[in-house]
């Protein structure tokens, strides 16, 4: 057993110490008595204590005193507590369990897009087809509205199509921009920042920007593969994505260019045999490195044909199929009356709409 004693001789030191200091100041307030600094007590006598040179307190980060997690110990979602009791596990399986097949792929899909990876720089799509009609406009802009509304991410979509383009004519009326990507370019040393890039673009409320083409033939016939390259590196400087809504043709030399520039390139048909047939033919003079295949207006019921066939030849040209997008009625009065919405698509043309949108988002570099 340890004995303890009291510190009666510390106690005593410190009293001492303290009647010393009281008699120094009355002698140092009489008169004729200079004030003189106090000596230095001896340095065994006191504790150490840690000192920290200048560098070191330059360099030294604050610490956090609390993280937001010392404050809300259960996981939250929209404000709310996550519960994850044996109740809410349930509650789970049930929806899963009654839920379609086509509702559980909505959910992987919502899934996958709040994981898509930061891009690494600017990527450009290009969106062709050999045959007019399969709806290359339609697919660059319900992607780029995705891309834009869903991820957040700056995307415009530009109309490369020579003849008459209709893209910019899908935005809602108050929206329309006038001018079109022949007079950005001959304005571009003007243009400077984003604020200067608006009147030339057709702003949507989903975040997605729409460069019209030019109005006028005889002004679209000079746009050159050399002119269109200049743009995109001037895009480039304001957006993300940069989408090319190609006109009918990949043989030409501006449809060869953008498959060339592109870092993805997404090929349209639809899944008629005829179509397919010739898109398929045309791919040979295409050296694709990465390609998304999109059956668009695809029929539903029995005559719907053999679309795993399509797919299987359009694989050996290195064109994956990411999508097959129904023939939907009201997404064509949506585009044409400019009243677009996502949200209000049938379930069966939302889902391939987001999974070739995060398809296209999980190739960006």
């Amino acid at each position: 057993m340890v004995e303890t004693r009291p510190l009666e001789g510390t106690e005593q030191q410190r009293g001492d110490i303290e009647q010393e200091g009281a008699a120094a100041a009355e002698v140092s307030s009489m008169p004729g008595v200079p004030n003189e600094p106090p000596a230095e007590p001896d340095g065994a006598d006191l504790p150490e204590v840690e000192t920290v040179d200048e560098e070191g307190l330059g360099s030294a980060a604050p610490r956090a005193t609390m993280s937001r997690q010392d404050v809300y110990v259960r996981p939250m979602r929209a404000g709310k507590p996550v519960s994850d009791g044996p109740i809410a596990r349930m509650a789970t399986w049930l929806k899963y369990t009654l839920s379609s097949e086509l509702q559980r792929r909505e959910w992987a899909v919502d899934e996958q897009l709040a994981h898509v990876p930061p891009m690494t720089r600017p990527n450009t799509v290009a969106v062709i087809s050999p045959k007019g009609g399969v709806g290359k406009t339609t697919i660059s802009f319900v992607l780029g509205n995705l891309l834009a509304s869903e991820l957040r991410m700056r995307v415009v979509a530009l109309d490369a199509n020579p003849d008459f383009g209709t893209l910019a004519s899908l935005a809602p009326d108050e929206f329309r921009s006038k001018r079109s990507l022949a007079e950005l370019l001959a304005d571009s040393e003007r243009v400077d920042s984003p604020a200067e890039l608006h009147p030339y673009v057709a702003r949507l409320p989903t975040g997605l920007h729409l460069l019209g083409a030019p109005a006028h033939a005889e002004v679209m016939a000079q746009m050159t593969p050399g002119l269109y390259s200049r743009l995109l590196d001037f895009l480039e400087r304001f957006y993300e994505v940069v989408i090319l809504d190609l006109g009918t043709g990949i043989t030409d030399p501006l449809a060869q260019f953008a498959v060339d520039r592109a870092d993805q390139t997404v090929v349209i048909t639809t899944p008629e045999w005829v179509t397919a047939a010739g898109v398929l033919g045309a791919l040979r003079y295409l050296q694709l490195e990465q390609g998304t295949l999109v059956l668009n207006q695809a029929p539903a019921g029995r005559h719907e044909g053999n679309r795993e066939v399509i797919e299987a030849n359009f694989r050996r040209h290195a064109v994956e199929t990411s999508a097959t997008i129904p023939y939907d009625d009201r997404l064509r009065v949506m585009l044409d009356t400019g009243t677009y919405s996502l949200e209000d698509l049938k379930l069966s043309t939302r889902v391939p709409v987001k999974e070739l949108g995060a398809a296209i988002a999980f190739n960006f570099v």
